[in-house]
């Protein structure tokens, strides 16, 4: 029987190129534009994109309030926002699948221990919970990226838990504890090869949410702060300008709309082509 190749959409190879476009070049925008953010020239503050009238081709977006360039500006926010949010979702995967894994694996106090700690970390918003510890410890790049990987672990924690129950009562995973192989040796022979798909997929949907818990923060005034700047700071610094200078807070809106359903649209392609019970049911 000869299966059928499933190709990408052209609407999600659309994305992963305009994707991987806008992360590429916003990586490279300390080698690209080698400038200090802190710079200003008020003579040249306010000024229009380039495209509309009164604009100059040196500033292609304009100018900010302080004179400074809004085109590499966002470049710089989109990399700080990228970083800080794959960094933090990174750590929050890790701390998740270590304690998912204990937690199924070992069962028992273990298990009760574990799962008394998520129920206690859900039953506080996300955006309360790092606001007031950004509050505390401050907000550089360090610290925020910390605050939101060590407080964003618990919905991984119990997926990797609920599929780990699920696999430990599989016939393979009982053959192989019959024949004397320890926890160690199940863990990564079979159990963490079953669970990375659905790992994968689960970080692609909560990247989401961690651009947007970054803006959100940033846009408080409790994330990066100033000169530097992410887009969230770009969104919440050109709020004051809505009506006469409309593009110094909707064109980062835009960048970051378009980053969360770009991922988002991705995850759930990823979640179609790798979740095995969507799979069966086709």
């Amino acid at each position: 029987m000869i299966k059928k190749q499933r190709n990408i959409p052209l609407s999600i190879l659309v994305l992963f190129v305009l994707f991987g476009i806008l992360f590429v070049y916003s990586m490279l925008a300390s080698v690209i534009y080698p400038v200090d953010l802190g710079k200003t020239d008020i003579l040249s503050r306010l000024l229009p994109p380039s495209f509309i009238e009164g604009g100059k081709k040196e500033f292609f977006l304009g100018t900010d309030s302080l004179g400074r360039d809004f085109f590499i500006r966002l470049i710089y926010g989109t990399r700080n926002s990228l970083l800080i949010s794959m960094s933090a979702m990174a750590i929050a995967m890790v701390i998740g699948t270590i304690l998912g894994v204990l937690s199924g694996l070992y069962g028992g106090w273990v298990d009760w221990l574990i799962s008394f700690l998520v129920d206690a970390r859900l039953s506080i918003p996300f955006l309360i919970i790092t606001i007031v510890l950004s509050s505390i410890f401050g907000s550089d790049k360090i610290t925020m990226t910390l605050i939101m990987g060590f407080t964003g672990w618990a919905t991984f924690a119990r997926l990797i838990r609920g599929q780990i129950i699920q696999l430990k009562e599989q016939n393979f995973i009982e053959c192989s504890r019959s024949l004397g192989a320890s926890y160690v040796r199940i863990l990564f022979e079979h159990i963490l090869v079953n669970i990375s798909s659905i790992l994968i997929v689960e970080s692609t949907l909560r990247l989401s949410s961690f651009i947007i818990l970054e803006s959100s923060l940033s846009f408080l005034g409790l994330g990066i702060q100033p000169p530097d700047t992410s887009l969230g700071v770009l969104v919440s610094s050109g709020r004051d300008y809505l009506i006469s200078d409309w593009w110094l807070s909707i064109i980062p809106s835009i960048i970051i709309i378009f980053i969360v359903l770009d991922i988002s649209l991705v995850g759930d392609w990823l979640r179609d082509r790798l979740d095995p019970k969507l799979q069966t049911n086709r």
